[in-house]
């Protein structure tokens, strides 16, 4: 897979276009960059050199909303991004790390969270710091924000069990600590993810205004029409579940009673997708990448394929790709192919809202210079 800069003022050819938003593509066709920005029409792209894409499927790079990028293996962070340069994915939000802060790999973007603030003594130790007391959690977030985090992630749960249907480790922070979390976030102009799975963790977190919820599995309808209505992001991150059932490795240490569960609480979590996309939850794509058979990069195309099997159309799992990750990452310039624009974009050999295997195999990933 190829990587190739755009000229500050280029025209680019193309066979077919998705913009990111329209529920079908369209072309063959021209895209003009004028300063490094797609621009209305050819002024100021005159003597600009043409990049003939004629024969390719052209659309938004993608974006993975929740990935820990240094799990599970320490590969050098270098090489991961270029996994996911190499995938098609341009940029990603990591969910936090005992690592903390890393350095920046361009042209890969990684939105970091630094360190995930968890109820010290609950779970949450492998992706960051433990608070004690709120006042301890307060304080993280003044450090987050002046080392430059992105955003906030706050773990507010457990995981849910593998071994007992419907079983979810307990909500940690109250609604109103959760409530002064986000105060103090968004005083840093900071948004805040949180981990949440169990309806009790999923509605202190709806009502403490998070920006985004994170797995959710085993919540309610009810919060789900409330996570519709509050226009709260959500994340269902169903790869790292689908793969212990899909990955052999994986598989094989399953005993029959762990697999039918497991089987189960997937089923349910893919039926609470189809509902709140039909209740206009706005669904972000986020594969946990650096879970157990969860690959980085790679993995977005099969959490893709994963939206379009619980019920979502071709084009709005790729736009929980795209266009709805970046306005969930606060990537203004990117996510959709449109004036203003930066070109990051995605060359296909084939068109993903037929077949959308051929996000596994992309031909190039145009950035902008």
């Amino acid at each position: 897979m190829e990587l190739i800069t755009v000229p500050k003022n280029a025209i680019i050819k193309y066979g077919q276009l998705w913009n990111g938003i329209s529920p079908a593509a369209d072309g063959p066709g021209r895209i003009y960059i004028a300063d490094g920005l797609i621009a209305p029409s050819l002024a100021g792209a005159q003597e600009a050199p043409l990049l003939d894409f004629s024969r390719y499927f052209l659309m938004p790079a993608l974006i993975d909303g929740h990935v820990h990028f240094t799990f599970p293996d320490g590969t050098a962070p270098s090489g991961r991004a270029r996994e996911y340069l190499q995938a098609g994915v341009f940029a990603a939000r990591d969910a936090g790390n005992k690592d903390g802060f890393l350095p920046a790999y361009p042209p890969f973007l990684l939105l970091q969270s630094g360190y995930a603030i968890h109820q010290k003594g609950r779970y949450g130790s492998a992706m960051g710091l433990g608070a004690a007391n709120l006042g301890e959690a307060l304080a993280l977030i003044d450090k987050l924000a002046a080392q430059g985090a992105s955003q906030v992630k706050i773990v507010a749960s457990g995981i849910f069990s593998f071994t007992s249907f419907g079983r979810v480790g307990s909500a940690t922070f109250t609604t109103d600590e959760l409530k002064q979390l986000v105060r103090q976030a968004k005083g840093h102009g900071l948004p805040v993810m949180a981990h949440a799975s169990g309806d009790e963790a999923v509605r202190r977190c709806l009502e403490a205004g998070v920006d985004s919820i994170e797995h959710a599995y085993f919540l309610s309808l009810e919060s789900l029409r409330e996570m519709a209505a509050r226009g709260t992001y959500w994340l269902p991150t169903l790869a790292p579940v689908d793969a212990q059932l899909s990955d052999p490795g994986l598989a094989k240490q399953l005993t029959p009673q762990m697999h039918s569960i497991i089987s189960r609480s997937l089923a349910r979590h893919l039926e609470m997708v189809a509902e709140g996309s039909v209740l206009g939850v706005r669904i972000v794509a986020g594969t946990d990448a650096g879970a157990p058979g969860v690959a980085h990069g790679r993995g977005l195309w099969r959490e893709i394929v994963l939206l379009q099997q619980a019920g979502m159309s071709a084009a709005a799992a790729l736009q929980a790709a795209t266009s709805t990750a970046a306005t969930a990452c606060n990537l203004s310039q990117a996510g959709t192919v449109a004036a203003g624009k930066k070109p990051y974009l995605l060359l296909l050999d084939g068109n993903p809202l037929a077949d959308p295997a051929v996000l596994e195999n992309p031909a190039a990933l145009l950035l902008p210079a």
